[in-house]
């Protein structure tokens, strides 16, 4: 099934679309309820790079994006039927097309504006597919709440996987024809009892405003953040240090020489001398351009600066990491085999709304916050500190938590402003590069760069002259290029790196 999108700009003359629009809006303004914002996305390439299995459910497909999956489909299709038949049997309903369907199918027109994408369908069609999902997401939920599992959870927190709330609203409104529950009750009861059970953090004590909820990933992310509006931020969703075709200018002139070599046959024993050098250039100037978040591991810090890491008090979350007198405050993260699935949906959650929302109020909190975890949490030493301190918890070893916040992206977003958080880190800093060894050292470092960019430079000149050497000899035919490069070579063999 092609993906397309809901709205398709015109292709064969004006008047199909117009066609198009007028259907539309007819049926957004005819249907009862608020159209929901953008919420469901497809995980760009980039990140199913990473790591697939991390957003492609692999036992339950919900929804358009992933409902027709073959695999998900042969072998969870009569589990779906079989769970529908348990929900809507206590509630005597007779004709399930006419009590969800037909409902469902009344706001399609709004549903769409949920999904970036969805595959090609008519609304009988994906009336029936919400209902059968909808329901079942219904059976699972209820099962967790009373006996604490369902199939599997992670598949239900997936980005791609994800059914609107204004969908499950409404199957609910057919089932409790009685009105002996809201709607909106019931389900926040069940999203609240799953995300306090699922997510790594604590949830805000406040109850979020579920009027705005888009789906139970949405749920979770807000509950995590405490669903407030943060200052206004650019987010540039570039890598640093890959922007294309932008390099230093040492090493456009070492390619230059290196290339240049390459063309002249006697040269090929300078080819390895510069490759060297240029190997050496490439390691130092990507080692100061690979983090976006700069900050020295646990016991870094610890060791060399003395700073101690405690737990946050009064139950805080992830915005209130705080540096105060040497103790830098950190809120619990309970790290499980499930935790690295719902972080990396939760992260591209976060990104995607932030670049598509256009309302705004989506900052990068979450992602700056496990850009931090990654940056202080560079081997099993760092994160059993963290672990006494009662700050990790969680059933994954240590060598598995390292090997998650090694594995886990760093952020694609540059933020202009500064937040609360990169001034702890600023703090941070501070404190570690006063230390007398500290500042030796990096001062020793700074120097190796330079040295090694002017060796660079030096090296290149060298390359130039061999090579204008070269021309010359080819054309009397003498060879003295052994013999230069043995030179340059005992050269360098007296720099220290």
């Amino acid at each position: 099934m092609a993906s397309v999108n809901s709205f398709i700009a015109p292709t064969t003359g004006d008047q199909p679309w117009v066609d198009q629009m007028r259907k539309t809006l007819k049926t957004q303004i005819a249907v009862p309820i608020d159209t929901p914002p953008l919420s469901i996305f497809s995980i760009p390439q980039t990140l199913k790079d990473e790591k697939p299995e991390a957003y492609a459910p692999q036992r339950i497909g919900l929804g358009p994006k992933h409902h027709f999956q073959t695999e998900l489909y042969q072998n969870m299709q009569q589990n779906k039927l079989t769970a529908i038949k348990r929900v809507v049997k206590p509630h005597q309903i007779p004709d399930l097309e006419d009590q969800v369907a037909e409902k469902i199918k009344q706001i399609i027109p709004v549903v769409f504006a949920c999904y970036d994408s969805f595959p090609e369908m008519s609304e009988d069609a994906f009336a029936w597919l919400f209902a059968i999902d909808g329901l079942f997401l219904l059976d699972q939920l209820g099962v967790y709440v009373e006996k604490g599992f369902a199939i599997d959870e992670k598949d239900f927190i997936m980005l791609e996987n994800q059914i609107p709330l204004i969908v499950l609203k409404e199957i609910e409104k057919a089932l409790l024809q009685s009105g002996e529950q809201n709607a909106e009750d019931f389900w926040e009861s069940k999203f609240r009892f799953f995300a306090r059970a699922n997510s790594p953090f604590l949830l805000s004590k406040e109850n979020i405003d579920f009027s705005r909820v888009n789906h139970l990933l949405d749920y979770m992310y807000h509950s995590i953040i405490n669903n407030e509006t943060t200052a206004s931020r650019d987010v540039n969703f570039v890598k640093p240090g890959s922007i294309e075709g932008e390099k230093p200018a040492t090493e456009e002139l070492l390619e230059a020489v290196i290339q240049a070599a390459g063309l002249i046959p006697a040269a090929k024993p300078f080819l390895g001398l510069l490759g060297s050098v240029e190997k050496l250039l490439y390691e130092s100037e990507e080692e100061s351009s690979i983090q976006e978040i700069n900050v020295p591991s646990v016991s870094e810090l610890g060791e060399t600066a003395g700073v101690k890491f405690v737990l946050s008090p009064n139950e805080e979350g992830i915005r209130n990491i705080s540096f105060v007198d040497g103790t830098c405050y950190l809120p619990v993260v309970t790290l499980n085999y499930d935790t690295e699935v719902i972080l990396r949906n939760l992260m591209a959650y976060e990104k995607l709304m932030a670049k598509n929302s256009i309302m705004g109020g989506f900052g990068l909190e979450l992602t700056e916050y496990v850009d931090f975890m990654c940056g202080i949490i560079d081997s099993a030493k760092d994160v059993k500190v963290l672990r006494e301190q009662k700050i990790i918890e969680g059933d994954l070893r240590d060598e598995e938590i390292v090997k998650l916040f090694n594995g886990i992206g760093r952020s694609l977003g540059n933020m202009s402003g500064e937040s609360s958080l990169r001034k702890t880190v600023a703090e941070l800093n501070n404190v570690y590069d006063n230390v007398p060894s500290v500042r030796i050292k990096k001062e020793a470092e700074k120097q190796a760069r330079a040295a090694a960019k002017a060796l660079t430079f030096l090296v290149s000149i060298s390359g130039t002259l061999v090579l204008a050497r070269e021309a010359l000899v080819q054309a009397s035919g003498s060879n003295t290029t052994q013999m230069l490069v043995s030179f340059v070579s005992q050269q360098l063999g007296s720099f220290s790196f």
